[in-house]
């Protein structure tokens, strides 16, 4: 009796040291996890931290490379022009020699009394600006006339050696060239409504000339200048549909982006 009452007692004492013993254990499993569970939260955060500072760092050097890729599309567009420029008075250049050439062998040919051509600086007629040539002069000496005055900063003469030219040879090769040139230099007189109508006659005027393109840049700028950026993104859009190989359209695409 005695050695069965031993025996229970053991076995509840037994029973009793496991379930300490499995309650201690899982207290340790349960501390167990949550150190783990909050250096799990440590990690997350720290990855968060540096995810967010990898972005910012990625974004700063995305705004300096757009910034640098911009400056570098400005410088482009600044020697293009200054390039079309140049090629654009090296090939008036050589029109206004030949045609000073045509001029000393018509002048070497003349066996009376000299006609009234007048050429370089000395060519302001004393009409009252009437005909700036006086009478009998050439296309030639008419346009070498206006673009002297043009280089020369003299822009009341050379546009009235331009709008002669226009008004004798409105069909010669270099009217259009004379058209663009009056309407630049009423753009440097600030006169922007009636630059932008003078440039716009370009193309319905000369719609074949090479002048075109360039026109339309100078009234997309134009449109800019004046407030009207809806206008300018059509025209520019068209400069690069029509003419999407031409240096133009890349100037076109650059002023669209700075107008975006």
């Amino acid at each position: 009796m005695r050695f069965g009452s031993l025996l229970v007692l053991s076995l509840v004492a037994g029973c009793i040291s496991t379930k300490n013993d499995i309650r201690q254990l899982q207290m340790e499993v349960r501390g167990e996890l949550e150190a783990l569970s909050a250096r799990q939260d440590s990690l997350i955060a720290l990855l968060f931290s540096e995810a967010e500072s990898t972005q910012d760092t990625l974004r700063v050097q995305a705004n300096q490379i757009f910034d640098f890729r911009g400056e570098i599309n400005r410088q482009l567009r600044s020697i293009t022009q200054g390039l079309t420029t140049l090629e654009a008075i090296a090939g008036e250049n050589q029109r206004g020699i030949a045609g000073m050439r045509d001029q000393l062998g018509s002048l070497g040919r003349v066996n009376s009394v000299p006609q009234p051509i007048v050429a370089g600086t000395s060519a302001v007629a004393e009409s009252g600006g009437e005909n700036i040539l006086g009478t009998g002069g050439s296309a030639e000496q008419l346009w070498g006339v206006a673009r002297e005055q043009h280089l020369r900063g003299s822009y009341s003469t050379a546009q009235v050696a331009y709008e002669q030219f226009l008004e004798d040879y409105p069909n010669h090769d270099l009217a259009p060239d004379a058209h663009f040139n009056l309407a630049d230099m009423i753009t440097q007189q600030d006169r922007l409504e009636d630059a932008l109508e003078a440039f716009q006659e370009i193309q319905a005027l000369y719609p074949t000339s090479s002048r075109v393109p360039d026109a339309l840049y100078r009234i997309a700028q134009l449109q800019v200048e004046m407030g009207d950026a809806d206008d300018a993104r059509v025209t520019l859009e068209r400069i690069i549909n029509t003419y999407p190989d031409a240096t133009i359209a890349m100037l076109a695409r650059d002023l669209i982006e700075e107008i975006s």
